[in-house]
């Protein structure tokens, strides 16, 4: 079977980010998905990488990740995503959110050594039922001192994040220099495969 046009490598706690990146490849239509700890190829012409925001920080996995194939990624085309709730969140807001990520998203965008086409900041969800005891606690000790009150919320959009897989699609069909050169290692038999790992990259996405 032959590779798709992009893989989705993500990180998630409590489901959002994966959620978002299922949204992003409908819209890409033409994607895997990957947990950041199952990916075995990085044959594609685009990699999407999409991380939780928490404590105004990016994901340990996703930061390994980016750092340990640094020099694989580096002739690679890439859009970097982050789904996070900041505190003062309400639907108002959420209308005419831009991005309060925009550090984390700088930060990630910072440690790779590909061309970076699109950045996007998605809004999250919070269900305090969801979250272990010890992160309700950090949570609300956060939020008090911050002002506010630890609440159930969500403004996940579905709309936004297929939205943003379409104009990805674009993106990478319309751009030609790189993925000239890759769909011509690809006929030629050329391999990208990560080292120390075997695989075809099909495997099943985690859950």
């Amino acid at each position: 079977m032959a590779n798709k046009l992009a893989l989705i490598i993500y990180d998630t706690k409590y489901g959002s980010t994966e959620q978002v990146a299922h949204w992003v490849a409908e819209g890409i239509n033409d994607s895997d998905i990957r947990h950041v700890d199952d990916v075995t190829s990085l044959f594609y012409d685009l990699l999407v990488i999409g991380s939780p925001v928490y404590n105004d920080a990016p994901s340990s996995h996703i930061i390994a990740f980016l750092d340990r194939y640094r020099e694989n990624l580096a002739n690679k085309r890439m859009a970097i995503f982050t789904v996070s709730l900041p505190y003062n969140m309400t639907p108002e807001r959420a209308k005419s959110y831009s991005g309060a990520s925009a550090k984390v998203l700088q930060e990630l965008a910072g440690r790779v050594k590909g061309k970076v086409i699109d950045t996007k900041a998605f809004l999250g969800k919070i269900d305090t039922r969801e979250l272990t005891a010890l992160d309700r606690l950090s949570l609300r000790i956060q939020y008090f001192l911050k002002g506010y009150e630890l609440k159930d919320a969500n403004f996940l959009s579905r709309e936004d994040a297929v939205a943003w897989g379409r104009r990805l699609f674009e993106l990478a069909t319309k751009t030609p220099e790189p993925v000239t050169r890759e769909r011509k290692d690809r006929k030629i038999g050329g391999s990208t495969e990560l080292p120390g790992r075997k695989g075809n990259g099909q495997k099943e996405e985690k859950k």
